[in-house]
C-alpha cells in the first residue's frame, strides 16, 4: 500500500493551487508586463463587499420522543438548535462565510445524546455543542461555470446524498473541513466536482468527527430529455475511524419524462456501485451497491413511487457502508440500519406524497419499508412512517416526523419515534 500524502502537506498542494490558478493570467505575461503586481482592492470596495453581504439566522425548536424495546427508558428530548452566520458579496470574484450553531437541551436531558452519557434511556441524537459550523473563502470565475472553489470548513452535497451530504436533520449539521473545485471543463453540460477532506464535523459532536484523509471525484452530464448521468469516485480515508475507509466507484442517472396530455411525470433514478478496503482499514473486503426508484406524479393525486436499494456484503465480512451520507434520508425515519448490518441491507420500499392545495401551504407523505440481509436474505423487520410540514409564514415553518420500526424474531428490536419541529429561519 502506498503511503498517503501527509494531510497537511495535502492542503497546502491544494491551497496553492487554488492561489495559483485565480493569478496563472498575470504569471504568464511578459517579465516587463508581470513586475508590477496586482494592487489590493481599495478601501471602498472592501467596504461595499462587507455592507453588501448577507446575515442568515435559523432557529429550530424540537421536542423528539424515543421509545426504544430494548430495556431502556422512553427518551424525551426538547432542544433549541440557533445558526447564525453572514456572507460577504462577491469582490473581485471571492466570497467569504462565516456561520456559528449552538445546540441546547431545555430542561432535564431525559436522552441519551450519544454524548451525555444518559444510557438508560433511548438514543436521540441531539449532542448539546457550540462550535463554528462555516468558515470559507471562496473563489468563482466570471463565467461561473468555467471554474469555482471553496476552502474551509463548509457544507458539501453530492447527488442524493447517499455518498456525501449534510444531515440537516439533525440539529447539529455535518460540515467539512475541505477544499473544493468545481469547473465544466469547456464542455456544455458537465459539471466536474473534486476535493480533498482533512475533516467531517459530524452530528455527533466534537469527540465523534472524523480525521480523515479523503478524496472525492463527481462528474456529472446533461442528457437530452432532462436526465443526468453522474460518474463518482469516493476515497474515504479516516485515522479514528479505520473501519469506515474505503473506495467507492460507481454511477447514476436520474431525471423526469413527462407524460402526454398533462397527465403528470414519470420520475426516475438508478445507482450502482462497487466499494473495496482503503487506507487503514482491517477488513479486506468488496462490496456492491444498486438502488432504482421509480415514481408517478400527477397533478390530481400526488406522487406515488416504490423502490429497491441494496447494500451488499462481502460473506457477511462487513457490509456497504456510506458513513459520510445523510443517512437519515435512507432506510427509515427510525435510523435502525445507519451503520449497514455486516450481512449488508436490502430495503424494498414504497411511498405516496399527498397532493394538498397549495393554498395549505403544507405537505404530507408516508412510507413503508420492508428490510432482510443481503446476504442469505433473512428477515429484519419491517417500518412505517409518516413526515408533514406546514409554512405558517414566510419565516416560520411547522414539521411533524413519526416512525414506527417492528422488527423480526431475532433482528434488531422494536422501536418508535416522533419529532414535532417550529423553525424560523431568515
Amino acid at each position: 500500500m502506498n503511503r498517503p500524502i501527509p494531510r497537511q502537506s495535502t492542503l497546502a498542494l491544494l491551497s496553492g493551487f487554488l492561489l495559483a490558478t485565480t493569478t496563472t493570467t498575470a504569471l504568464a505575461q511578459p517579465a516587463a508586463e508581470s513586475a508590477a503586481l496586482p494592487t489590493p482592492p481599495p478601501t471602498d470596495a472592501i467596504t461595499e463587499a462587507l455592507r453588501g453581504g448577507k446575515l442568515n439566522l435559523n432557529v429550530r425548536t424540537r421536542f423528539g420522543f424515543a421509545d426504544f424495546d430494548n430495556g431502556t427508558d422512553s427518551a424525551f428530548a426538547p432542544t433549541v438548535r440557533t445558526r447564525l452566520g453572514y456572507q460577504t458579496a462577491p469582490l473581485g470574484g471571492f466570497v467569504g462565510k462565516i456561520e456559528f450553531e449552538d445546540v441546547q437541551a431545555l430542561g432535564d436531558e431525559e436522552f441519551n445524546s450519544t454524548q451525555n452519557g444518559n444510557t438508560g434511556n433511548a438514543v436521540i441524537a441531539d449532542v448539546e455543542v457550540t462550535e463554528v459550523n462555516q468558515a470559507w473563502i471562496g473563489y468563482t470565475a466570471k463565467d461561473k461555470k468555467a471554474f469555482s472553489a471553496k476552502l474551509g470548513r463548509q457544507v458539501i452535497t453530492l447527488d442524493d446524498h447517499r455518498f456525501i451530504g449534510h444531515v440537516g436533520w439533525r440539529q447539529d449539521q455535518q460540515t467539512f473541513d475541505a477544499i473544493r473545485f468545481t469547473t465544466d471543463a469547456g464542455i456544455d453540460g458537465l459539471t466536474l466536482t473534486g476535493g480533498y477532506i482533512d475533516q467531517v464535523n459530524r452530528i455527533f459532536g466534537e469527540e465523534a468527527d472524523f480525521d480523515s484523509e479523503s478524496f472525492f471525484v463527481n462528474g456529472s452530464y446533461a442528457l437530452p430529455g432532462g436526465a443526468k448521468a453522474t460518474g463518482f469516485v469516493y476515497g474515504l480515508d479516516f485515522d479514528n475511524a479505520a473501519i469506515n475507509s474505503s473506495l467507492t466507484v460507481g454511477g447514476r442517472i436520474a431525471g423526469k419524462h413527462k407524460l402526454a396530455d398533462n397527465h403528470g411525470s414519470l420520475i426516475y433514478s438508478a445507482s450502482v456501485a462497487t466499494q473495496s478496503d482503503f487506507g487503514d482499514n482491517p477488513v479486506s473486503y468488496d462490496a456492491l451497491y444498486y438502488a432504482v426508484d421509480l415514481a408517478l406524479a400527477t397533478p390530481e393525486s400526488g406522487t406515488f413511487g416504490v423502490g429497491y436499494e441494496v447494500l451488499g456484503s462481502d460473506d457477511g465480512d462487513i457490509g456497504f457502508r456510506t458513513p459520510l451520507a445523510t443517512l437519515h434520508k435512507f432506510n427509515g425515519y427510525a435510523d435502525v440500519f445507519l451503520v449497514t448490518p455486516d450481512d449488508g441491507l436490502t430495503d424494498l420500499y414504497a411511498y405516496y406524497a399527498f397532493k394538498l392545495p397549495k393554498e395549505s401551504k403544507a405537505t404530507a407523505k408516508v412510507l413503508a419499508h420492508f428490510f432482510q440481509t443481503d446476504d442469505g436474505g433473512d428477515d429484519l423487520g419491517w417500518e412505517l412512517d409518516a413526515v408533514g410540514s406546514y409554512k405558517i409564514s414566510d419565516h416560520v415553518t411547522l414539521g411533524a416526523k413519526a416512525a414506527y420500526f417492528d422488527g423480526a424474531s431475532g433482528g434488531p428490536f422494536d422501536r418508535t419515534r416522533f419529532t414535532l419541529d417550529l423553525t424560523y429561519a431568515f
